[in-house]
């Protein structure tokens, strides 16, 4: 069993923990500025492009459990990263197969920022025809072992192995970028690279 923080379409190096573990959502950890936690990499056509939920502030040096963090939907983030996301692999092989689930991702409504990246978690593996084995009572168990590690970081370093990228032949391979670089462009094949 794998503690892990949910983070908003996580990179691929997240997935082969989540697809092949019971996972346990620490959603009571305190939240951290700058990491995984609101933010994603997507391979746009300058190279990598980071997109990032707002959230509200709840005033200085106040330290909130993850739970408590709230998205600023004031602003207009939800039609950016689709416009954004859309520009980036239209063009990619599946991504007029998922656009569809896209949208209604975005479409949804979400106050609390955990929700959001539990969302599009949940969205990711139904693309992919998964089910997350998923824990929420974790005192059955020996041992656990905890990943939030991984989403404290600004930017994951984890090396893949290379696959087909949109915009490869201009930019390179970028490495371990959310998700959606894979889903958009291994399609069901996706589920292959990760295991």
């Amino acid at each position: 069993m794998v503690s892990l923080i949910p983070s908003y379409f996580p990179p691929i190096s997240h997935w082969k923990y989540i697809i092949n573990n019971k996972c346990y959502w620490d959603i009571e950890s305190f939240y951290q500025k700058q990491t995984l936690r609101n933010r994603t990499y997507i391979h746009a056509a300058n190279g990598i492009l980071m997109l990032s939920v707002p959230v509200k502030h709840s005033g200085k040096n106040i330290r909130r459990k993850f739970n408590d963090v709230l998205i600023e939907n004031n602003q207009d983030w939800k039609k950016n990263h689709f416009k954004s996301i859309k520009i980036a692999y239209q063009s990619s092989p599946y991504y007029e197969f998922y656009e569809n689930k896209l949208i209604d991702f975005f479409n949804q409504d979400n106050n609390q920022l955990y929700k959001l990246n539990l969302s599009s978690i949940h969205l990711v593996l139904n693309c992919l025809k998964l089910k997350c084995d998923e824990i929420t009572d974790i005192s059955k168990f020996k041992t656990i072992n905890d990943l939030s590690f991984l989403t404290n970081v600004k930017r994951s370093k984890e090396k893949n192995t290379k696959y087909i990228q949109t915009f490869e032949e201009k930019n390179g391979f970028i490495n371990d970028l959310s998700i959606l670089d894979l889903l958009f462009n291994c399609g069901p094949n996706s589920l292959d690279y990760i295991k």
